[in-house]
């Protein structure tokens, strides 16, 4: 049996000798695995390449498809672009179409209210011409007559129609006369009127004249008395020396209610505007004062005094507003067959 120190190596020794086997079998293994190196890199190059290659086709298909997915998609919303881009022009068309139909239509509507509104003015300037008169004629309200014509001139001035010029100037004119009359205080002097028959009893009448017989003589013969009655036959004399009639007691109430109601007559005659009846009833007044009332009385000389005014400031002759309305009808007519 061999001494332990020599069958045994202490661990030491092992080690060393490992190294040593390594280290000298080292040189001769460094070529053999650089080879395998190399191709272990080659090989994982080429797999890299080939892994690269087929994630690039398989990508290149998968982008292929969704590309061809994609087209398929805009060729759908391209062709649902395109039905609705017709859809779209025919309601554009129609829209349009509907479009003209409003404008003429409203073109249509606006010759109507033209139309309307100047029928509306023209009606409009007729009543206030109606109105007027009816105020002067029936009421003889000057200014509510002549506010009527002015208010009738701006309806005709807002249609601005050189053919109604000649019914503005009549209505121009209108207003004038309508100034004029205003100005006669003819309330005022119908008053006056029936203040001074009022007083007709206060107005003292002329007394009797005495008889054109002759005085008898108790001396006279008879041919004296023959020949004054001859005499008293035959005379040449003027109508102004003609003496007026006797009045009884009971004549001359009746003489001064008819004085009265001559007074009131013209009051009313000059209120309604009748002319001819007003001159009538106030000269004759006049004349009845003058004949058988005493004018030399304060009382009969006032009474005079008035009737000389009132006949002096008697009523004019009414403002003829009829005209203007019969010419607004004629130029209505005429534009209307033209």
């Amino acid at each position: 049996m061999a001494p332990p120190d020599e069958t045994v190596p202490p661990p030491d020794q092992k080690s060393a000798r490992r190294q040593r086997a390594a280290s000298d079998a080292a040189p001769a293994n460094k070529p053999a695995g650089r080879l395998a190196a190399g191709l272990a890199l080659v090989f994982a190059t080429l797999a890299l390449i080939a892994s690269g290659y087929m994630g690039y086709l398989i990508n290149s298909k998968r982008g292929l498809s969704d590309a061809k997915g994609r087209l398929v998609q805009v060729e759908e919303d391209t062709a649902e672009l395109e039905q609705l881009t017709g859809t779209l022009r025919g309601e554009v068309r129609t829209l349009r179409d509907t479009q003209t139909t409003l404008v003429d239509g409203l073109k249509a509507l606006q010759g109507d209210i033209g139309k309307g509104r100047r029928a509306w003015l023209l009606d409009e300037t007729e009543n206030l011409l109606i109105i007027a008169q009816n105020r002067l004629v029936y009421a003889r309200d000057a200014r509510l007559a002549r506010l009527a014509l002015r208010a009738a001139d701006q309806q005709l001035a807002q249609l601005g129609d050189p053919d109604y010029q000649p019914v503005r100037k009549s209505i121009e004119t209108g207003m004038t006369a309508l100034e004029a009359y205003e100005r006669l205080d003819l309330s005022g002097q119908a008053q006056r009127l029936g203040q001074l028959a009022g007083r007709v009893d206060h107005l003292a009448v002329l007394p009797d004249r005495p008889t054109t017989a002759a005085s008898a003589h108790a001396d006279q013969g008879f041919l004296r008395d023959f020949w004054d009655d001859l005499k008293g036959l035959i005379r040449v004399r003027s109508t102004a020396d003609v003496p007026r009639p006797f009045l009884l007691p009971e004549q001359r109430y009746f003489l001064r209610e008819n004085l009265r109601l001559m007074l009131y007559g013209a009051q009313i005659a000059l209120l309604h505007g009748d002319v001819a009846t007003f001159e009538q009833n106030t000269r004759t007044a006049q004349s009845w004062l003058q004949t058988y009332f005493d004018t030399h009385d304060p009382a009969g000389e006032a009474a005079l005094a008035e009737l000389n005014h009132a006949l002096q400031v008697r009523a004019t002759t009414l403002p003829e507003l009829g005209k203007t309305l019969t010419l607004l009808h004629d130029v209505r007519a005429r534009q209307a067959g033209s």
